[in-house]
């Protein structure tokens, strides 16, 4: 989710420990900053963007990590307003980094919520990351609860029946595509657009080949985008051999790998992750380049563009 949204959700659930204003309310201010700080790991953007998106919603999206930075918070919260409980605010904070955390894991990237126990990102694609509906409902809560509780209870009804009607749409669509698809399907991945709110992306695994495109969320229109064949086994072992290919499976379970033979006997690999298309293109991508012993020479990371380039260690 975005920082904007993060914000609202947070200011919205700060809300509810009573008192006035954020500004003079250290539980609605720390449940306010918790609802933000576990994005403070877009501080290794600043060694680049290889290694920001390796550890991005990684260790500070966790249990133990949220539960550390809770307490530098709470430490910080309680210094500006001495007297008040530790506790309290800190309790406050945690609920803050569960809401960042909790709608992180509403989209197709996912966290690492059980870090570094279980290393795998939690997604359930259902939700846009930047969502306006949820906006709306964030801001209505913040405001209208000062007037009755009981309106910040409805809305927060509604975003559940929000969530439950996505969800709804999203296995009528499976539905439908399986359905449609002119090839047995054996995995489906289904999430939401990066640019419509009402459009869902898919990516249909067959026996030998891969269909990707996308669909209405009512499921009255099916764009299939691209066919490709599976990845060969021998290629893709060969890049899970690799640290870009180690990296890539981590970073995305939905990938393509093609290969071109070059006139020197040397291959070079191209990696793509299927999840995101913007601009009629892929995002993310890598490339890796074997010398004739099928040992890699050059391994890079094209985050967002393929005219953006990170070298990866060999």
């Amino acid at each position: 989710m975005d920082p904007i949204t993060h914000a609202l959700v947070g200011l919205a659930t700060g809300s509810f420990s009573g008192g006035g204003s954020v500004l003079s309310n250290p539980l609605a201010l720390g449940c306010l900053i918790g609802s933000v700080v576990p994005d403070a790991d877009i501080i290794m953007q600043y060694w680049g963007d290889y290694a920001y998106l390796k550890h991005h919603r990684g260790a500070s999206h966790s249990l133990l990590g949220m539960a550390t930075i809770s307490t530098a918070v709470a430490v910080l919260v309680q210094f500006l307003f001495p007297g008040s409980s530790f506790l309290s605010i800190l309790l406050w904070t945690y609920i803050g980094c569960l809401t960042h955390v909790g709608l992180d894991i509403f989209n197709s990237y996912g966290a690492k919520l059980f870090w570094p126990f279980w290393d795998k990102k939690l997604g359930s694609g259902l939700m846009l990351s930047f969502d306006p509906f949820l906006i709306v409902i964030a801001i209505l809560v913040y405001v209208l609860r000062a007037v009755n509780p009981l309106y910040a209870v409805l809305g927060l009804l509604a975003f559940s029946l929000y969530i439950l009607f996505r969800q709804y749409r999203k296995i009528r669509v499976r539905t439908l595509l399986i359905q449609s698809i002119d090839f047995p399907v054996k995995r489906l991945v289904l999430f939401p657009s990066m640019v419509s709110l009402f459009s869902w992306e898919f990516i249909a695994y067959g026996e030998r080949e891969i269909a990707t495109g996308k669909s209405s969320m009512f499921a009255k229109k099916i764009e299939l985008r691209e066919r490709m064949d599976q990845s060969e086994s021998w290629v893709e072992d060969l890049v899970m051999n690799t640290n870009l290919g180690q990296f890539f499976h981590e970073f995305t379970k939905e990938y393509h790998i093609s290969f071109k033979r070059l006139d020197n006997g040397k291959i070079r690999v191209t990696m793509t992750d299927l999840r995101y298309y913007v601009n009629n293109r892929y995002m993310h991508h890598g490339t890796i380049q074997f010398d004739k012993e099928l040992k890699p020479e050059q391994e890079m990371f094209h985050p967002y563009n393929m005219r953006r380039s990170a070298k990866v260690p060999v």
